[in-house]
């Protein structure tokens, strides 16, 4: 009798021309966004590139270790996901090559936000009236005349329910993936299969709930009118104001700096500010312990190279002073890193508060724990966020001691080298983002996804234990 009942859900639904208007604006909805973000993912891919070759010649041609830091920024290299799930865009603040101000003015639409949105509206429509609307048309009378339960009617137009909701978003999914797949331009690997199946299993949970949802609503109302009402009312509950008010709310309680503010106040602290430190300390050196030293100001550096190679005192009595520059630039360097590294941990641990309370608050909705298993799933979340900035972090101290380490050697070999001198540094170490394998990813979206699945029985047992008790006639 199930079998019967998810078999006449189906037909009353593929059937219907509202389920088909639905099929068709899914299926190009889903088919145009990914065509549109996989041209837009090769034109970052591109672009990401040229940024690399930009600034490899740019170190290569000017690079020193006094200003070494600002001239190695790293860049994110795109995802390979991002055809269908943006994320995070860390260089949201670079300018782009490609100048084009339009994009930024349209949003764009990846398959997380057409699930989040429009499936989720999609599910209310298909299954508002699937009770309610069956209590006016008298079927539902009809259907408890013959020897079949409540809970088998239940049961029924949720299972067909879902596989109606299931079609034309598969066929969207699966036809933008071929497109994806023929690309030339995108490179994909075994792993993507992986995540791509990831995706697809996490939008079917979430388009679940909201069928559960509308089924739910649909089984407390008397008529189909009602039912859709409540039921939008909800929606817009869980997917408009919730996910929108946590973060306000969050900012509310943990109030920070915007980072821009931070990143001003650390570039005067460790660039403005340390070079009149040192300037001033150089001037002490020279007023006290180098006193006779004085005249090497105005020297060029021919003339110094010359003095240097003729005189052997002079050579002995500035190789002490070489070395006084050199620790006073390392102390002056450490004192003010100390000082932004505290500003760092101080705006990073209360950044991090702001986030959690966020976070919690946001997991109240389905949309939120879709969007952060999504984005996790496709490496472009808040834990592959952090991820990336731990590796960064990481690279920066390898980076840093091959600086050093390439400063020391040019000062061995020419002892008026200068931090301010031209420094080969083309052997230097490369960055090179590590992402997370796929195990790795389903343990990291285990919170979120299990949640979602608290959502769908909360949900369904709701429909179902209040169509035992609704009054058919």
């Amino acid at each position: 009798m199930l079998r019967v009942l998810v078999r006449k859900e189906l037909l009353d639904n593929l059937l219907n021309l509202r389920f088909i208007t639905l099929c068709v604006v899914s299926i190009v909805l889903i088919f145009s966004s990914i065509v549109v973000l996989t041209g837009l993912h090769n034109e970052d891919v591109r672009d990401y590139h040229n940024r690399l070759n930009t600034q490899d010649a740019f170190i290569d041609q000017y690079g020193h270790s006094n200003r070494i830091s600002w001239m190695s920024s790293l860049f994110r290299e795109p995802s390979r996901y991002r055809p269908l799930v943006l994320g995070i865009d860390r260089d949201a603040a670079q300018e782009n090559f490609v100048n084009n101000p339009v994009p930024a003015l349209l949003s764009k639409l990846d398959l997380v936000a057409i699930v989040s949105i429009i499936m989720s509206l999609v599910a209310i429509v298909l299954s508002h009236n699937s009770i309610a609307g069956e209590r006016e048309d008298g079927l539902l009378k009809l259907m408890l005349s013959n020897p079949v339960s409540r809970s088998t009617i239940v049961l029924g137009k949720f299972i067909g329910g879902v596989i109606t909701l299931a079609i034309p978003f598969s066929l969207g999914v699966l036809l933008g993936l071929a497109y994806i797949s023929i690309d030339a331009e995108v490179q994909l690997q075994g792993t993507d299969f992986g995540v791509f199946g990831l995706l697809l299993v996490l939008s079917y949970i979430y388009m679940t709930a909201f069928y559960g949802l509308g089924l739910l609503f649909s089984a407390r109302s008397r008529t189909s009118s009602a039912a859709v009402l409540k039921s939008l009312f909800a929606w817009v509950v869980l997917v408009l104001v919730l996910p929108n008010v946590s973060p306000f709310l969050a900012a509310q309680m943990y109030s920070i700096p915007s980072r821009a503010k931070i990143d001003r106040e650390l570039n005067k602290i460790e660039s403005d500010d340390r070079d009149e430190i040192f300037r001033k300390r150089v001037q002490q050196l020279f007023q006290t312990t180098f006193s006779d030293l004085t005249l090497i100001r105005s020297m060029t550096k021919p003339d110094l190279q010359k003095k240097l190679t003729d005189d052997a005192a002079f050579r002995e009595r500035f190789a002490l002073y070489q070395k006084a520059n050199d620790d006073l630039v390392r102390e002056v360097n450490r004192e003010q890193r100390r000082i932004a590294d505290a500003i760092r941990e101080s705006f990073h641990n209360q950044s991090h508060r702001q986030e959690v309370f966020a976070t919690v608050l946001a997991s109240l909705s389905p949309l939120s724990n879709f969007v952060f298993a999504a984005t996790d799933a496709a490496d472009v979340g808040l834990d592959s966020d952090a991820e990336w900035e731990s590796q960064a972090s990481a690279y920066h101290r390898v980076f840093g001691d091959y600086v050093e380490l390439r400063y020391r050697e040019e000062k061995h070999k020419n002892p008026a080298f200068t931090s301010n001198d031209y420094l080969d540094l083309r052997a230097r170490p490369r960055f090179q983002f590590q992402q997370m394998p796929l195990s790795a990813r389903i343990e990291r979206i285990l919170v979120p996804a299990g949640i979602l699945m608290v959502f769908n029985l909360l949900f369904f047992a709701g429909a179902f234990v209040s169509f035992l008790r609704y009054d058919v006639r």
